[in-house]
């Protein structure tokens, strides 16, 4: 099963180093094999040359910190075990690790128990559930061609590909906590089934002195819909933001994403209102998963406009 219009966004972790499995030919263990022997001295001798110098004046403790835990001002994981693309877990020395090798994770975590089930659907792809259409729970169109099923968000697509009317019906709830109400020309809430846990303009320690957009506490995992029609003019990683998606809108305003573990949508990627564009995570500066959602007048930090203001204006009950 796989979706026609959507391209995934593979998400580095900055700033720590994946554990390579012995015997594997993968890409990824390949690159990192390549990169250890060039930091035991495979290098130029020019290059050792320099490397010997650094350690002289700062110390050999300075230099393994680049190679080795968090880099400097980033964040550790929320907690060990699948993030929806990796294993985090604490080794014996009690640093931070990550590997996209089940066995390995478990082998080498310091978590007494770990036993972490293999991920179904590594990729958050949707369940089909036996029948062509519109399913709710995904949020996606289901529909079959030369023998395959095949799924899309669009709801042109889909009637393209089957020449049949497709009808989204519009999610209900309050704007206490529940799913999505419905809105004037499309427009929703970025997730179903959350609670509002930081406000905009909320006095605190932020780098602005208040809070800058709403916070939607929901689990790692649930999925983030653009709030109404747009083009992505940002999709990765954003220091205190962790992983965010920036999106344009016609009226010339941008809505931010942000602390996301996975991202769904490319950089110049046009999407329609409703439409996954990421996973919600814990990454960035945060005390526990959930949505930072922004409205901005400029794609950056420091532009903020009320987002609630902003969404009721679009007819979103929240």
């Amino acid at each position: 099963m796989k979706d026609d219009t959507d391209l995934t966004v593979g998400l580095g972790a900055p700033g720590f180093r994946d554990e390579t499995a012995d015997g594997c030919d993968c890409a990824g263990c390949a690159a990192a094999r390549g990169a250890a022997r060039a930091e035991r001295g495979g290098g130029p001798a020019a290059l050792r040359g320099v490397r010997r110098a650094v350690v002289a004046t700062l110390g050999a403790v300075a230099l393994a910190g680049t190679t080795a835990g968090p880099a400097a001002a980033e964040p550790a994981p929320s907690h060990a075990g699948w993030d929806g693309s990796r294993y985090w877990y604490r080794n014996a020395a009690g640093q931070w690790r990550w590997t996209q090798h089940h066995d390995r994770y478990v082998r080498n975590s310091a978590a007494a128990g770990a036993k972490a089930a293999r991920p179904a659907r590594s990729g958050g792809e949707p369940v089909f559930r036996g029948r062509q259409g519109w399913d709710a729970r995904d949020r996606v169109y289901w529909f079959r061609n030369g023998g395959h099923w095949y799924w899309t968000s669009h709801q042109w697509k889909y009637e393209l590909r089957t020449g049949a009317k497709g009808h989204a019906p519009a999610d209900h709830g309050s704007g206490s906590g529940t799913a999505g109400a419905p809105a004037s020309r499309g427009w929703t809430v970025p997730v179903a089934s959350y609670g509002l846990t930081g406000y905009y303009r909320q006095p605190g320690s932020w780098s602005k002195g208040y809070h800058t957009g709403t916070d939607f506490a929901v689990p790692s995992g649930t999925t983030v819909r653009a709030v109404g029609p747009g083009r992505v003019v940002h999709a990765g990683y954003n220091r205190s933001y962790g992983y965010e998606v920036v999106i344009r809108h016609a009226d010339g305003r941008f809505t931010q994403y942000a602390h996301l573990s996975r991202i769904d949508v490319p950089v110049g990627r046009s999407v329609s209102a409703g439409q996954r564009i990421a996973r919600s995570g814990a990454t960035g500066r945060v005390t526990g998963p959930h949505l930072h959602f922004e409205v901005r007048t400029t794609p950056y930090f420091g532009s903020d406009v009320d987002p609630l203001a902003y969404l009721r204006a679009h007819g979103v009950r929240v």
